[in-house]
């Protein structure tokens, strides 16, 4: 019997995906591949199937005990590895917090933080890096701001979270003390909202609104606050910050979509989507899932119960059945059903200020900087292929005459 692939698949420099997602969607079954640790598994890729696996509560995510493809332990992601009571519980304390109104009144704070990282941006040395510039501390002050987390502390989270969604890019003991000196300071923060909590402050922030739930099915541990806040701060700037760098890289290398992106919100917001779509951003493949039961797939085949199945977002995206021609970035995509956010009951989050950061800083950056373009070659680019989130190293940009809007 021949070996396994191990999966996850290696990536190249860019943000495509493995050419082994395509080669296993023309096979006529699901491909079996061997997972870190060493259980096997079947990959799926096609759309139908992952949507399935994604919503349907025949596989569960909290049985798969065998660690995770993007972390060292299942215990630092409560959310993600979760499944329903326990998953509806932890979502339930902070999902009212990112619903799409909700999401609507933070645009002014969102647009604020724009414009005041833009003249941060523009205040340098050109070329500047957009990611180190304006990408991430952008995205970071935002969620500092929602969370309730001290912006003067922003230095300190880059060291750590870099670590700790590293593949192999830092010795063991590194990660570890990242993953030791970010929980306690997450501990100690949680410790002290909850200080003033008990004195009648009125702290605010989301991690505030986690430690004063009055309701009992959405009361959380003061485990839960440390690590959800961790985790949520972790996620919602890390992914969101290497997304636009890969976004701005897309719009910004083809004059053609950089008019579309600079023509308003009725073009530039569906180009946005699409870029989802087409980038593979995801460098782990996917979250483990165990079928509770035996379930029918779309190719008639049946995943067993107890059988390890990892849906992959990614190449659901480039599903030709789907997707027509779907490894080209199509900006006149009428129908965009993408899975980029995920799908079901743990769709994303934070899905709906993702796509208002994005959208805001696309546009504060190609409207207030005229001539904005990409100033090395693509050979000269560093691409996060060690990383469980893809993207860009650095993005270094010119542009003409001074910042204006």
């Amino acid at each position: 019997m021949s070996e396994l692939p191990a999966f996850p698949f290696p990536v190249d420099a860019s943000t495509e995906p493995p050419p082994q997602y395509a080669a296993m969607r023309a096979q006529p079954r699901p491909g079996r591949v061997r997972l870190p640790g060493g259980r096997e598994a079947l990959v799926l890729t096609r759309y139908p199937d992952v949507r399935l696996v994604l919503a349907d509560r025949r596989f569960s995510r909290s049985a798969y005990t065998s660690g995770t493809l993007f972390a060292r332990s299942s215990d630092s992601l409560p959310l993600i590895t979760a499944d329903p009571p326990v998953h509806t519980r932890r979502r339930g304390t902070v999902a009212p917090a990112f619903t799409a109104h909700r999401v609507a009144r933070m645009r002014s704070m969102v647009e604020e933080v724009a414009r005041s990282q833009l003249a941060e941006f523009t205040a340098g040395p050109t070329p500047a890096d957009v990611v180190g510039r304006f990408t991430v501390p952008f995205t970071l002050r935002v969620m500092c701001r929602v969370m309730g987390v001290p912006e003067e502390d922003m230095p300190r989270f880059g060291p750590w979270v870099d670590a700790m969604m590293s593949i192999d890019k830092f010795p063991a003991d590194t990660v570890r003390k990242c993953h030791q000196e970010m929980h306690g300071y997450f501990a100690d923060l949680v410790d002290t909202v909850q200080a003033g909590l008990d004195r009648g402050d009125a702290p605010t922030g989301l991690i505030a609104r986690m430690l004063s739930q009055e309701r009992d099915d959405r009361r959380l541990s003061r485990a839960e606050a440390v690590v959800l806040s961790a985790g949520m701060l972790m996620a919602g700037y890390e992914t969101t910050s290497n997304v636009l760098g890969a976004v701005l890289y897309e719009i910004l290398r083809d004059p053609a979509l950089t008019a579309r992106a600079l023509a308003g919100p009725a073009t530039r917001d569906p180009l946005i989507e699409e870029v989802l779509r087409h980038v593979c951003a995801n460098g782990s493949g996917g979250v483990p899932h165990v079928a509770t039961e035996d379930v029918l797939l779309s190719d008639g085949s049946v995943v067993a119960a107890g059988e390890v199945v990892v849906p992959v977002p990614d190449a659901a995206n480039r599903d030709p059945d789907v997707f027509a021609d779907p490894d080209r970035l199509d900006p006149d995509r009428a129908e965009n059903p993408h899975v980029a956010f995920g799908y079901g009951a743990h769709h994303c989050l934070g899905a709906e200020l993702a796509r208002l950061e994005l959208r805001v800083g696309v546009d504060v950056l190609l409207t207030s900087l005229p001539g904005l373009r990409i100033a090395v070659p693509d050979t000269a680019l560093r691409w996060r292929t060690d990383m469980y989130v893809r993207g860009l190293w650095e993005l270094p940009l010119r542009w003409d005459g001074a910042a204006g809007g």
